[in-house]
């Protein structure tokens, strides 16, 4: 994708290439209307007055008379009885036809420069060709000569164009230069503005773009910090909002969880029981999650240590040994006894527990959860693998949202923040975490900071 200032920058070039095009063809035909002529005319008639001299007053030695024109700033192309003569530069094509030069000597001159034909953008007046001459005949001993002459430009304004081109290619690099670095400028406020929004758009409802400018975009800047102010304020009275529901939610379900298991029933009413008390556990289970997450978006400051890894998992998975010997699941553990990471010794707990639990929820009887870490660099990476069903990309890009629940084999007695809470905290200790899936089921991927 071409950013904003990519745009501008070739936007201003091509208009600076189409203003010089425009430029020239302008000049072009404004040389052709008006100057072509008078132009022409005296270049004629400055040839003619050189001739006359030389038949009233020369020597009769055309070669000294065709030196002297060359000297005063022609070039010249001669067609004598003999074959071709140049004075001067040479001329870029000779080509003419025999039928002009035979007119020429035979007294009918030959008006090449008045007469060139328009070209959009070549300017006739720098066109180096015999056929852009004015040609004439001049008497000598052995016959007529037929010269065809014309300014010699290159020797005439040889330092004017050395001048001029340097003065060009000044200008242009000058200019490109001052405009890559101005719209640079032009853009920053935008550039900021982007970056505002993206960091807004990842949840930081903080940021502010803090502009002075009187533009446009300083008037854009200063709406989005109204937004972003109007969206953190509802965004903080949601968040104090589910951590009080929750909070006040936790002790009526911990009591009805608590009775509903004391109340004596036969039949049908055990059945009425178990489901009111597993409601109440997965109530009680959602509510303590969203105090976990409020906990975290008050910017919780985990008490960073190091810790030893392979104790943390065996710690985990002692507590969840009940439900691994129920559904008769194995976990296999490659993890150096050495291995240390810096964490949080509770917020460690949480985050194996919910990747683990999420494990043993999609395994079948006789599975195996392979959990592997490795020393990377000055991280540690940790890899928990079900043999589950996996999940689709579409599920994995949104896995880390919030009471998301793309899977139902993964989400029958869950809540959706498991996998929420992991991500959080995981980044609020330096960390990261991510999916990946194959045949074999799927991956979690946690990134830590080796101690």
């Amino acid at each position: 994708m071409r950013s904003l200032y990519t745009k501008i920058v070739g936007l201003v070039c091509v208009v600076l290439l189409v203003s010089a095009l425009l430029a020239l063809l302008i000049s072009n035909i404004a040389y052709y209307s008006f100057w072509q002529d008078s132009y022409s005319q005296k270049v004629e008639e400055a040839v003619e007055t050189a001739i006359d001299y030389y038949e009233t007053h020369g020597d009769g030695k055309t070669e000294s008379f065709y030196q002297m024109l060359q000297a005063t700033g022609f070039q010249l192309y001669v067609r004598t009885d003999d074959g071709i003569e140049r004075y001067g530069n040479t001329f870029r094509d000779e080509a003419l036809s025999n039928q002009v030069v035979k007119q020429v000597k035979e007294g009918q001159p030959y008006y090449g420069m008045r007469e060139y034909p328009f070209h959009l953008f070549l300017l006739g007046l720098f066109d180096n060709e015999v056929i852009n001459t004015y040609g004439t005949s001049v008497k000598t001993a052995q016959g007529t000569d037929a010269i065809f002459v014309r300014p010699d430009l290159s020797r005439q304004i040889r330092e004017l164009h050395l001048f001029v081109g340097l003065f060009l290619a000044l200008l242009v690099v000058i200019s490109f230069l001052l405009l890559v670095f101005s719209i640079r400028y032009l853009v920053r406020p935008i550039r900021r503005l982007t970056k505002a929004t993206e960091q807004m758009a990842d949840g930081d409802y903080g940021i502010r773009v803090g502009t002075k400018a009187r533009d446009e975009i300083g008037e854009l800047s200063r709406r989005f910090d109204e937004m972003a102010t109007a969206v953190d304020a509802s965004d903080t009275e949601r968040r104090r909002f589910v951590a009080n529901v929750s909070h006040e939610f936790q002790s009526p379900l911990t009591t009805i969880s608590g009775y509903a298991g004391q109340l004596h029933v036969t039949g049908e009413d055990v059945t009425k029981r178990t489901i009111i008390q597993q409601e109440a556990e997965r109530m009680s289970e959602l509510t303590r999650q969203l105090l976990i997450l409020a906990k975290l978006d008050e910017g919780r400051r985990f008490k960073r240590q190091a810790l030893h890894l392979r104790t943390s998992l065996e710690t985990t998975l002692t507590t969840l040994a009940f439900q691994l010997d129920e559904q008769g699941i194995a976990v296999a553990l490659d993890v150096p006894a050495t291995l240390q990471i810096q964490a949080d010794a509770g917020a460690l707990e949480h985050i194996f527990q919910n990747v683990i639990r999420n494990a043993i929820s999609v395994s079948v009887e006789g599975a195996t959860i392979h959990i592997q870490a490795r020393e990377q660099a000055n991280q540690v990476i940790v890899r928990i693998q079900d043999e589950g069903p996996g999940m689709t990309e579409q599920q994995i890009a949104h896995a880390f949202e919030r009471f998301y629940q793309g899977d139902a084999a993964r989400s029958s007695r869950g809540t959706g923040l498991g996998l929420a809470i992991v991500k959080e905290t995981m980044c609020q200790l330096g960390g990261d975490a991510s999916l990946s899936t194959d045949t074999s089921g799927l991956t979690v991927t946690l990134t830590f900071l080796r101690a």
